[in-house]
């Protein structure tokens, strides 16, 4: 297995795991997101298919895979720029788990894109 995969399969659990709890959290509602939990289940049903997507085509190193892998390592640090910078919140996204997974997610991003920008300069 390529490294890139294993970086690319950690970030995108890791933003899945941070979803998870988002809903927990009810985060249609800090974002004001249309639909409530329908709108927020069904939003993420494509991002899950690029998810499954992705980590076939980065193991072949694909440029969609590889385009996919640096998307994925930008929205690794989206968590963060939410939840931490644009629209904090003191009473939510603040428990441990909720920290392990802001933060790792960052670096598992940084190395998601930087290994996918490598690899797509090369191709």
């Amino acid at each position: 297995m390529e490294l890139i995969t294993i970086f690319f399969i950690l970030n995108a659990t890791i933003l899945l795991l941070h979803e998870i709890e988002s809903a927990y959290e009810r985060e249609w509602e800090i974002l004001k997101l249309p639909g409530k939990i329908d709108g927020f289940v069904l939003l993420h049903i494509p991002i899950i298919i690029l998810f499954f997507y992705g980590a076939l085509e980065i193991e072949k190193l694909t440029y969609a895979g590889l385009l996919l892998g640096i998307i994925t390592g930008a929205g690794g640090f989206i968590p963060f720029l939410v939840h931490r910078i644009f629209v904090v919140r003191k009473d939510r996204f603040h428990s441990r788990i909720s920290n392990v997974l802001i933060y790792t997610n960052i670096i598992t991003g940084i190395a998601t894109l930087l290994l996918s920008i490598k690899l797509i300069i090369g191709i």
